[in-house]
């Protein structure tokens, strides 16, 4: 079992954040490293690590079609981390690395980016939110994601048995941590949460997802007043700032000077 795991929470979608945790992984002791890409991409990351050149890699990426996206998105945020773990291994030759993430969560996350933006599209076009329609695709995300996340979570904890009791493990995940934190606290490994952008300020989609999994859990739904603003929300983050950006990181920067909070700096 290992000696200490760090969980390494940061924003899923925003480059800025890999970029910090990229330059602290440089930094890190560990020898174990989780990454949350899917599985099927294992053989081919460890051969990054082993020094293949970044272009081929990506290449390989491209032919494997087991991606639900463009290549160009998939690596927009992930390829500071990608860059930062090329030929780790011939420094680190005893360095484990683990690929966790479900692929039924990266078809989910797709097929959910599509409907939002459908419905996104919509409300732009009419001013009029379905609150029905919204609540049941919501919470169809809420249900995938958290089915998805317990079988990561079995995965990881069923690969942490496998390691030596003297190494030292590092997990990059998203928001989801604190349920991988929970668990692996249950197995009595010393797991730590650290949060790597910081402060991060979560988008109204963002908020809306938050907000109806909490009442969920709580046996109730998010009310339709509540739902309908965060919506209205979302979609005006869509047309102002996602629409007229180079890209996402971007967009939330302008969006976060245009709503008046103050700067985000780079915490650990």
């Amino acid at each position: 079992m290992l000696s200490r795991f760090e969980i390494w929470v940061l924003p899923h979608n925003l480059r800025a954040a890999f970029e910090k945790a990229s330059i602290l992984l440089r930094r890190a002791e560990f020898d174990v490293l989780y990454l949350n890409i899917q599985r099927g991409l294992q053989e081919l990351v460890e051969d990054l690590a082993l020094g293949a050149p970044y272009e081929q890699f990506i290449n390989r990426v491209e032919e494997a079609d087991i991606l639900h996206e463009p290549i160009t998105s998939w690596e927009y945020a992930v390829k500071p981390i990608l860059l930062a773990i090329r030929g780790l291994k011939l420094k680190k030759p005893h360095l484990k690395i683990i690929c966790y993430r479900n692929p039924v969560l990266d078809s989910l996350s797709i097929e959910s980016a599509e409907r939002i933006a459908m419905l996104t599209f919509r409300v732009n076009s009419t001013g009029k939110v379905d609150v029905e329609e919204w609540r049941s695709l919501i919470r169809k995300i809420i249900d995938g994601t958290d089915a998805s996340i317990k079988d990561e979570v079995e995965y990881i904890i069923g690969s942490c048995s496998e390691v030596s009791s003297e190494q030292k493990a590092i997990c990059m995940t998203d928001f989801s941590g604190r349920h991988l934190l929970r668990e692996l606290r249950k197995t009595g490994i010393d797991v730590i949460l650290r949060y790597i952008f910081l402060p991060y300020y979560f988008t109204p989609l963002e908020i809306l997802l938050r907000e109806t999994a909490y009442m969920l859990r709580r046996g109730v739904n998010i009310g339709n007043e509540r739902l309908h603003k965060l919506v209205k929300l979302h979609a005006k983050f869509i047309r102002e700032y996602i629409l007229t950006s180079v890209d996402y990181d971007e967009a939330y920067f302008r969006w976060l000077r245009d709503k008046g909070f103050r700067k985000l700096q780079n915490g650990q």
